[in-house]
């Protein structure tokens, strides 16, 4: 296990963490740049910058190191700029398909068209004009028509030529016809016959198109009721816009953000912390918070919203550059009004020198804020310690700055790369025009004023809080509509949200997450007395992990030693834990276990030596064995609402019943909450979204492709059957490896290279042989290979990370049930 030395230094396994934090390309040019100046620093250079104690001293004595300014010199914003003649290409390529009636691939053409399209004269325009148009229309055969009105509006403000408008004002009003905007559709067809007459066509075109618009306004209702289309009709053009829920019992005065079933505590082991001023139940929102900054991950610039992080059907460009996209104007404008203007130049070379994502908040959290707003506030930062930070404004840049940064526990050489990859950041920010300096020559550039050093601190400062206080955020899937069985979250982005920070770590968590858009909702999963801590979960769950595992992943990322219940009691994973029958077959009286006696109708109590009936013992126990049951069927229903209704009685009923006894059911029930809470945030369907239809709809064409290929590289698949109940676990193994004993044992070999995947069967009730018999069976109709089979659980539990022997992988995979 890797621990941390009085010194501070840290071990490989933790060094590795670290690391990452800064850089996660491989190829990005940031780790040669450091690698360069590494080579440059003689020792005294080095023991020099180990005796600077603060953030300042450090980032003035690395400026003055002659290997900086050899290696990293300052550059020039840069970026991928519009082209007229890209657009065109793009244009005409779309309408190609368009005319092939290849929908999907005109629409990715004229996305890029719009994309590529300049702003910046009132002739260029038009090419923009001409995109938008034509984007407009591929998107009424998609039946986007919200999406498409909103095409057809910039388009006409963007200098589209006024003879030809009046298909754009007939389109428009479909398209209010379809979403059953019958007032607005009628004065679009209006004016579409009002543009006939501008136009430049023939008489006999001209009356054919006066006719047909006229016909199209003629079977609009006469009472001008609207009524909506449902058939496929996009009502909205921003798809993210959940009604945020309210948190129980109100808002705290002193979060804002927080229910006022939290309280704050503070003691010198435990840092800040939430507990609960009241009775928690599951289900209850307690926080609901936007984050202070967020970055969008650089492989979703492209499919989601550079500002909202919404999916992308018909982007809008950056004014200036072609490197990001938005969902609508008004993200496009919040975005280039604050922090985009000064990024829009760097982010090229962020993406080329392979940065992490938190090195790029670590700029966003400037570039989102004025340049004077932190000016002003450095004598106020040096000054407070943060401990009453939350009761000021949510959105107060304290609340950031006064974040656990661990400095105490920082190496030297930990200290010496962040400061580099600040000062690399400084020197963007520097570039971006956000800092308002000036250098005319390239030795002038060597000079630093005092504001560029406390800039250039303060990144510094957050590289190293925001490796302990980030939150990655995400997106729920659905593979399949109304199905839970095959659900999964998508990684897109990370934040930092100051009030979620300071909820503390447990392996058995009493929250979940989800996100609507990058607003982050924590839902309780289980119940919490009045005065206990409310805990979140940093990653390793000790269902899935086991104790070592755990405590090496939390002090290599976290650098802390996990302490609770879970950790301290070495609760097992789920195969080894006792199961609902198991434990609610006890003495009512005693809770003591019990025996059958010599008459089958009566049972005696190990503890309190007293007989009970076996229907008194039995009858509980079944009627919480049958909510639990109906609990999972509801959610496999789809009935979502329902589900977390029926959920949340059954947690809150065994909790009562088993305290804090580790039952595999409880513990399923709350993993499966915790799904169905998922999906009240942002969420997709693979096969209904019509960025991912095709990717769905081409699952079944690519998969005998797909494994054969994965056959020819690897050479291994194979499939582990989750079992639970009668059968021995020993023997279903024995089975497995019976059918493909190189198949098998090839796969088990190589777990920790496979994001693997598993069959899962009803097998409580069957006996080994009928187990082998299906599995056998499966293998014969997949040609012996099961690599395109997802995991379709619902407590969601996918394992694609591990690091144990095999036994221990399969003794894993063994406690996951399918309800």
């Amino acid at each position: 296990m890797d621990e941390i030395d009085g010194l501070g230094q840290l071990t490989d396994y933790r060094r590795l963490c670290s690391d990452l934090t800064l850089q996660t390309k491989k190829e990005g040019f940031f780790k040669d740049y450091l690698s360069a100046i590494v080579d440059q620093v003689s020792d005294e250079e080095f023991e020099g910058f180990s005796k600077q104690r603060t953030d300042r001293d450090r980032i003035v004595y690395c400026w003055t190191l002659p290997a900086l300014h050899k290696t990293m010199k300052s550059f020039r914003p840069s970026y991928r700029g519009k082209s007229a003649d890209e657009s065109i290409k793009r244009r005409e390529q779309g309408n190609e398909a368009f005319r092939e009636k290849d929908y999907r691939k005109a629409l990715v053409m004229y996305n890029q068209s719009v994309v590529y399209a300049p702003y910046s004269s009132f002739l260029e325009k038009t090419t923009l004009a001409l995109a938008l148009a034509n984007r407009s229309a591929v998107l009424v055969h998609l039946k986007e028509y919200a999406l498409a009105i909103r095409d057809i509006q910039l388009s006409m403000q963007s200098n589209y030529p006024e003879k030809q408008r009046y298909k754009l004002y007939d389109r428009m009003g479909y398209c209010h016809q379809q979403l059953g905007e019958t007032i607005k559709s009628r004065v679009a067809y209006t004016i579409a016959l009002d543009c006939l007459k501008e136009s430049d066509l023939e008489p006999g075109a001209l009356e054919n198109w006066r006719q047909t618009v006229e016909k199209s306004r003629a079977k609009l209702p006469s009472n001008n009721q609207s009524k909506m289309n449902t058939n496929n009709a996009t009502t909205n053009v921003n798809s993210n816009n959940n009604v945020l829920p309210e948190l129980v019992s109100g808002a705290n005065s002193n979060m804002p953000n927080a229910s006022k079933s939290l309280a704050m505590e503070m003691d010198d082991n435990s840092g800040r912390y939430y507990v609960a001023a009241e009775d928690i139940k599951p289900g209850q929102t307690l926080v609901c918070e936007k984050p202070y900054a967020a970055c969008l991950l650089p492989g979703k610039f492209t499919s989601h919203c550079h500002h909202c992080f919404v999916r992308l059907i018909a982007p809008l460009g950056c004014l200036t550059c072609r490197g990001v996209f938005y969902c609508s104007v008004e993200c496009r404008d919040e975005a280039g009004s604050t922090y985009h203007q000064y990024e829009c130049g760097i982010i090229d070379i962020m993406i080329a020198s392979g940065s992490s994502i938190l090195s790029w908040i670590a700029l966003r959290i400037l570039t989102k804020g004025k340049m004077e707003d932190f000016l002003e506030a450095r004598e106020e930062l040096e000054k407070g310690d943060g401990r009453l930070c939350c009761a000021q404004k949510p959105d107060n840049y304290s609340n950031i700055y006064h974040l656990a940064t661990l400095s105490h526990l920082r190496s030297d050489k930990d200290f010496f790369d962040r400061t580099f990859m600040a000062l690399f950041l400084f020197q963007c920010l520097r570039a971006s025009g956000y800092l308002q300096t000036r250098h005319r020559y390239e030795e002038d550039s060597l000079n630093i004023t005092e504001d560029e050093i406390y800039f250039a601190t303060l990144i510094l400062h957050h590289l190293q809080l925001l490796q302990f206080n980030a939150h990655e955020i995400h997106e729920f899937v659905q593979l399949k509509e109304k199905s839970m069985r095959s659900t999964k979250t998508v990684y897109i982005g990370v934040g930092i949200y100051p009030t979620v920070a300071f909820f503390n770590h447990s392996c058995r968590p009493d929250v979940a997450r989800y996100f609507l858009g990058t607003t982050m909702v924590i839902t309780s999963s289980r119940c919490v007395k009045r005065g206990q801590m409310v805990a979140e979960n940093y990653g390793p769950i000790f269902t899935h992990k086991h104790l070592t595992d755990r405590q090496q992943s939390l002090q290599g990322r976290y650098w802390f030693t996990c302490q609770c219940q879970a950790c301290k009691n070495d609760w097992p994973i789920y195969d080894g834990m006792t199961d609902m029958e198991t434990i609610l077959t006890c003495c009512p009286l005693c809770r003591g276990t019990v025996q059958s006696t010599a008459n089958e109708s009566y049972a005696r109590c190990l503890k309190c030596k007293k007989q009970s009936l076996w229907e008194a013992i039995r009858r509980p126990v079944e009627e919480i064995t049958a909510l639990y049951q109906n609990a999972m069927r509801i959610m496999d229903l789809g009935q979502v609402d329902k589900a977390i209704q029926v959920l949340s009685l059954y947690i809150e009923m065994m909790e009562t019943l088993v305290g804090d006894v580790p039952v595999r059911e409880l513990l399923l029930a709350q993993e499966a909450l915790r799904l169905c809470l998922g999906t009240y945030g942002t969420k997709y369907c693979a096969t209904t979204h019509l960025t991912m239809k095709a990717v769905s709809n081409n699952n079944k064409t690519t998969a005998c492709h797909k494994r054969k290929v994965g056959v020819q590289q690897h050479n291994i698949f194979g499939v582990i059957v989750l079992l639970l109940g009668r059968p021995p676990f020993v023997q279903n193994v024995q089975h497995l490896s019976a059918l493909n004993p190189g198949l098998f044992h090839q796969s088990v070999d190589r777990l920790t290279r496979l994001q693997f995947v598993s069959f899962v069967f009803d097998v409580r009730q069957v006996d080994d042989d009928v187990v082998a018999s299906r599995l056998n069976g499966r293998f014969q109709a997949t040609g012996g290979h099961l690599s395109d089979l997802q995991l379709m659980l619902p407590t969601a539990a996918i394992f694609t990370s591990v690091s144990q022997t095999a036994s221990t992988c399969l003794a894993k995979l063994r406690g996951t049930l399918m309800a």
